[in-house]
């Protein structure tokens, strides 16, 4: 009886250290990301991209990017089905990629584009991601919406995207499918919930017949609003300034 007693009292013990790891790991990790994916996250957009242009000669880039905002059908009460992807300045709907391109196109003085789709994206983040992983296994092309930029009048491409299922998403590949970059040097910014860039900068080099380079930019979802400093230092590492 007492060394059933001792028994007992050594799980209890185990399961409590157990409890106690859990509770670490998840004020560590899953805190953050529910308070990321399930609240809006307010932001001054005019502050947040507020970068002083490079002075880069006569380098001409690109700055392309896609996100959810513009190619979804946001519900009225998008605040219910927010995620990582998301912030809101004043009820306007701002992108993780958007704000980054911005960030990056303020320090260039390049030109940006938004890559968007015919297609609509669900409201909610779990329902357009689940859409993505289908998109995966279908052969072919998303149809784009909107007229192509020209890109013979560049040198060097910035792509800024999300990491969906450890890859770029369809409309990225679709877009680099459709453009001509032969010869451009491409970088990359990547937004992620925690997989960094994952396969997706070597998935964009096999659509494309311009070279991917290094370094890639990868950004945690929840510092996007602050990552104007860290997008500077990358830029001016690029072009050696």
């Amino acid at each position: 009886m007492e060394k059933s007693k001792k028994n007992h009292k050594k799980l209890y013990i185990v399961l409590a250290v157990l409890l106690v790891v859990a509770a670490l790991v998840f004020i560590r990790s899953g805190l953050p990301y529910l308070q990321r994916h399930y609240h809006i996250v307010h932001v001054n957009e005019k502050e947040a991209v507020a970068a002083k242009k490079m002075e880069l000669g006569d380098r001409k880039v690109l700055t392309v990017y896609f996100t959810r905002v513009g190619n979804s059908g946001f519900e009225d009460d998008v605040d219910a089905v927010a995620s990582a992807s998301l912030m809101e300045e004043n009820g306007k709907l701002i992108g993780n990629s958007g704000l980054l391109a911005q960030m990056a196109n303020n320090c260039t003085g390049g030109d940006l584009y938004a890559i968007t789709t015919e297609k609509k994206y669900p409201s909610s983040y779990n329902d357009t991601v689940s859409e993505s992983a289908k998109e995966n296994k279908q052969d072919g092309q998303l149809e784009l919406a909107g007229e192509l930029p020209d890109t013979s009048k560049y040198d060097t491409i910035i792509v800024v995207y999300p990491v969906w299922w450890g890859t770029i998403p369809k409309a990225v590949s679709s877009f680099f499918q459709q453009v001509d970059l032969q010869s451009k040097t491409i970088y990359v910014i990547a937004t992620h919930g925690g997989s960094g860039v994952a396969n997706s900068k070597n998935d964009l080099q096999k659509v494309t017949n311009g070279t991917v380079e290094e370094p890639v930019l990868e950004v945690y979802d929840k510092d996007v609003t602050k990552a104007l400093p860290e997008v500077t230092e990358w830029i001016e590492n690029l072009f050696k300034l």
